[in-house]
């Protein structure tokens, strides 16, 4: 199909962007990588009147890292981070270990960072990694900008906190200690689909973080006050999974959806635990 007819905007700078999403309040909708948006334009599951179109804002293809954060702009490319995560142009160990399961290389060289996270799917990477980090988003409108933390942006399965006046202008990934482990495992049937669970694990010296995708209708993080070389992973994983709500859909079960959770935690833990270097995530 083709998608209804729409207006689309070019603006350059953000305050434009703001003052034409504003006028179109609730009928537009901004266009940064597309992935998403177009496909549901073209099956008219979506029919915005508008489209703004943020490529032409200079402001927001900004990738910078303080010594705290790795700050994300609107239209940086999942591959433009991937790539300077790579070079070492920017470093952040959890972002270059899950980066490379965000669905496929030529899919993230059009989809951004800022999109996934705005798109807010329950079983999307992004999402994952910015709430398990316990990161935030910048959003702008014609009032003014504000932070928002990612435990309060994630609020239902593709929904957020965000007014339909405010656009994410970027996102901030705090940076993990050097003496912090990770591991990351998930599951999908195919490549490259969105995960029908995963597994981050965070192993500080004196706390543990355990964030999964995909078993509820937002991502869930869980800091366990003990570090992880002194938790018995298997019952705490079983415990975990007994006591979180998990949902049941035509993708998996709730009983299969929770066998994951241990299976996959275990493999994200022994890999935080190993000795050689955090670089790959444990595959299905």
């Amino acid at each position: 199909m083709k998608p209804a007819p729409f207006d689309l905007h070019f603006p350059t700078t953000v305050a434009d962007a703001c003052a034409v999403l504003q006028k179109k309040r609730g009928d537009a909708r901004l266009l940064a990588g597309g992935q998403t948006l177009l496909p549901s334009m073209g099956m008219r599951v979506s029919e915005p009147t508008s489209l703004i179109a943020l490529s032409g804002i200079g402001e927001l293809s900004q990738l910078r890292q303080t010594e705290k954060t790795v700050q994300v702009g609107a239209m940086v490319r999942q591959a433009a981070l991937e790539d300077a995560l790579k070079t070492k142009a920017v470093t952040h160990p959890v972002l270059a270990m899950m980066l490379p399961w965000v669905s496929h290389r030529p899919i993230r060289q059009r989809g951004t960072v800022c999109g996934s996270i705005a798109h807010a799917d329950p079983s999307a990477e992004l999402p994952l990694a910015l709430l398990a980090l316990q990161g935030s988003v910048t959003v702008a409108s014609i009032d003014g900008t504000r932070e928002i933390a990612a435990h309060d942006l994630f609020t239902g399965p593709v929904q957020t906190s965000l007014k339909d006046n405010e656009i994410i202008v970027n996102v901030q990934f705090p940076r993990i200690k050097t003496t912090d482990r990770i591991g990351f495992a998930e599951f999908g049937y195919r490549h490259g689909d969105f995960a029908v669970v995963a597994v981050l694990v965070i192993a500080r010296e004196t706390s543990t973080i355990l964030a999964f995708g995909g078993i509820n209708d937002t991502p869930v993080r869980i800091e366990i006050p003990t570090a992880l070389a002194d938790c018995d992973v298997p019952t705490q994983l079983a415990t975990l999974a007994s006591q979180q709500t998990v949902r049941s859909d035509p993708t998996a079960n709730a009983d299969f959806r929770r066998h994951l959770m241990t299976r996959l935690g275990k493999q994200a833990c022994l890999q935080a635990l190993s000795p050689a270097p955090n670089h790959h995530a444990a595959s299905q």
